[in-house]
């Protein structure tokens, strides 16, 4: 009889993931359903899942911020009682984050053996705060995986805006972590937080200027023009017009060479962190994901800097990406199966008959 086991992003891009027997056979992230762009809340999925599929367990990416409020938990609890009234408490689980990044694109990657490179906005939030007793998150990690669920850790980096005596400074920093000074540039040029291909487009326009002070210092944001504003990025320079954004002749070579300076630089640091992984490991098979690696100029530089490395770069490298990684960690956890079974295609979504796409079409003719 087969297993199904339910993966749940709760955070931007919410996902869902459904799993059967190591084997994807339904992905899709909430704003497909409501409209609304990078949804955080996957209920309707969640409603649609609990009507197409008998679910066995249910395993969330880990939760941050006010996600992990006790009351919040208690809520979303309820909603799994009324739509998958069979599943035992114990049979939902909480997993880090990072890890559920890392293990998806490992999975995916059809790797026996690889190192493992995870950057993005920010990740696991409970697991040192409880500890530390400060507020902060995990913001770049280096793994090594292997099969069935092998983890070891070897190198990890946070940010907190709590730096103390206690706080052991080869792991914490009060500096802007190195997707947070991308994400600092984007939102200073004018674009959505969760914009940052446009910064990425722009730099293609650009070119060194040597009046625009270096943005990163050994792989985290240059503390004289950059602060950590409440575990956020904010330059300190002086305000621009965004006229630019309404009449693209308006824009200056400034706008267009700082989104090639953070786009040079944070590739650079991106790349200096793989060669750390790589000549700590020797290993030559390395996987890619969290949400800096949907930025495929970087992830080009990173193919020609390293010609000699076998790249898996995740394609859903977002946190929507973490609803696969966390069915497939429960799966292989439970299993210890050795199977490798790599990502063959990125059509996971509803399917439809000849007719019903037939049907749908003639609405708009």
């Amino acid at each position: 009889m087969s297993y199904k086991i339910l993966g749940i992003n709760l955070s931007h891009n919410s996902s869902v993931c459904v799993l059967e027997d190591g084997e994807v056979i339904f992905y899709l992230e909430e704003d497909r359903l409501s409209r609304k762009k990078y949804d955080d809340i996957p209920l309707e999925l969640l409603i649609k899942v609990s009507s197409l599929f008998k679910i066995d367990e249910i395993a969330l990416s880990g939760l941050s911020g006010f996600y992990n409020k006790e009351y919040y938990l208690k809520s979303l609890y309820s909603l799994f009682k009324s739509l998958f009234f069979k599943i035992p408490i114990n049979k939902i689980y909480i997993k880090k984050h990072h890890n559920a990044h890392s293990l998806g694109a490992f999975y995916n990657s059809g790797f026996s053996k690889a190192l493992s490179i995870i950057i993005d906005g920010g990740g696991d939030w409970d697991e040192i705060n409880n500890k530390k007793n400060f507020e902060g998150y995990e913001t770049e990690s280096i793994q090594v995986l292997k099969y069935p669920l092998n983890i070891k850790e070897i190198y990890k980096s946070y940010i907190t805006n709590n730096l103390n005596n206690q706080t052991p400074k080869k792991f914490f920093s009060s500096l802007v972590s190195l997707s947070k000074t991308y994400e600092a540039v984007n939102i200073y040029l004018g674009f959505k937080w969760y914009e940052p291909g446009k910064t990425m487009g722009l730099s293609s326009y650009g070119k060194l200027n040597n009046n625009i002070p270096n943005l990163y210092i050994n792989g985290k944001g240059n503390p004289k023009i950059l602060n950590n504003n409440n575990l956020n990025g904010e330059l300190k320079f002086f305000p621009i017009s965004k006229e630019w954004h309404r009449n693209f002749s308006k824009i200056t070579n400034f706008e267009k060479d700082l989104a090639y300076k953070v786009q040079q630089e944070s590739q650079q640091a991106v790349g200096d962190l793989i060669e750390k992984g790589i000549k700590k490991t020797g290993l030559k098979q390395v996987c890619c994901s969290g949400g800096y690696f949907l930025n495929c100029v970087a992830n080009y530089y990173l193919t020609k800097r390293f010609p000699d490395i076998d790249f898996y770069f995740e394609p859903i490298a977002h946190d929507g990406g973490t609803a696969v990684g966390i069915a497939k960690w429960i799966w292989y956890e439970r299993t210890q199966n050795k199977t490798i079974i790599p990502q063959k295609t990125l059509y996971y979504g509803p399917k439809y008959t000849k007719k019903q796409l037939i049907n749908g079409i003639k609405k708009y003719v």
